[in-house]
């Protein structure tokens, strides 16, 4: 590249990591150039310009006021610890499907200076979802699943596997006409969580009834009236299985404000296990994930790959699955 635009290696290094004593003609020429090239840097050779630090972005597809859960504030701390224990920079990125059609993955990531991303959130139908996966940035996607590649990791726990558990459960407690609160219908989990309750149902010989099955956004007021329809419109439901804690405390809501009880009526399983999760209606049955550890590995792979070290396309992170007192045994 350095050829292409006329100046020396060092040169280069230092336009595109932000030196004041670059003109900003030679700046911007060379950052044009790098953009027609898909030009990726070499880690190994920043140090040409006098800055060793990797700077390593979180990119998160919309940022909610409020995480209830702290689900993200766990994972957000994985990272910037990881980056700290690597001596890496690190930074948040934000984007919704709005900017993402207005500006290029790859261009948004020059303009924040970052050498790898984790990402978080991301849609299978937002514009950034294929970028991302054929990018030469190195990246770890959170719980986003893709086929093999050198630069593109996911770390993850096995949702199929977790979900089946946390179903299989409920049938052995003599539960079989059991709804499923869902979270989005473009989210790998939430295709993964699916396939793990019906294998449960298929397995044990139950039906597939699609008409228990409710898409929730993952928000717990959503959930709260679709479990109030649910239970409006099929009475013979005996169980929930909520893909998200959050999703199941507003179930738990809606249940309650039928006048029924929980477990005693309607039981319930969560996923995640928050920390509200422990506490409320005295503690929900859950799959407990482990959100800051997924944090730490996906921003230690980033760093690894930066660093010409082999990864492993997919990382799986441990999950437990914790019996506490939303689930009865049906008569």
């Amino acid at each position: 590249m350095a050829k292409a635009a006329g100046v020396s290696i060092t040169t280069v290094s230092r336009a595109l990591n932000g030196y004041s004593d670059v003109s900003i003609n030679t700046r911007e020429k060379i950052k044009k150039i790098a953009e027609e090239l898909n030009y990726a840097p070499d880690i190994n050779a920043r140090s040409l310009g006098g800055m060793s630090d990797i700077t390593i972005g979180l990119l998160m597809s919309n940022m909610s006021s409020e995480d209830i859960s702290g689900f993200a504030y766990q994972m957000i701390s994985g990272i910037y610890n990881a980056c700290l224990d690597n001596e890496c920079e690190f930074e948040i990125l934000v984007t919704n499907s709005i900017k993402q059609e207005k500006v290029s993955y790859l261009q948004f990531c020059r303009k924040k200076n970052v050498d790898g991303v984790v990402v978080m959130g991301l849609r299978t139908d937002d514009p950034y979802y294929h970028e991302v996966l054929n990018s030469e940035i190195p990246c770890a996607l959170i719980d986003i699943n893709v086929e093999e590649s050198e630069r593109v990791s996911t770390i993850t726990i096995d949702n199929v596997s977790a979900s089946q558990q946390a179903v299989t459960y409920l049938i052995e407690q003599g539960h079989t006409k059991i709804a499923m609160l869902n979270g989005k219908d473009v989210a790998t989990v939430s295709k993964e969580r699916f396939s793990g309750y019906a294998m449960a149902l298929l397995n044990a010989g139950i039906v597939l009834n699609l008409e228990y099955l409710r898409y929730c956004d993952f928000d717990d007021k959503i959930a709260y009236e679709e479990t109030k329809k649910l239970l409006s419109e099929h009475k013979s439901i005996t169980a929930i299985f909520c893909a998200s804690d959050l999703m199941a405390i507003g179930a738990i809501r809606g249940v309650l404000d039928m006048g029924l009880k929980v477990p005693e009526d309607i039981s319930i399983v969560g996923f995640d296990d928050i920390p509200l999760a422990e506490y409320y209606h005295g503690g929900i049955t859950t799959v407990r994930q482990h959100p800051y550890k997924m944090g730490f590995m996906a921003c230690e792979t980033v760093y690894n790959t930066l660093s010409n070290k082999k990864n492993p396309s997919k990382v799986l992170i441990p999950y437990e699955f914790v019996i506490r007192n939303t689930v009865m045994q049906k008569k």
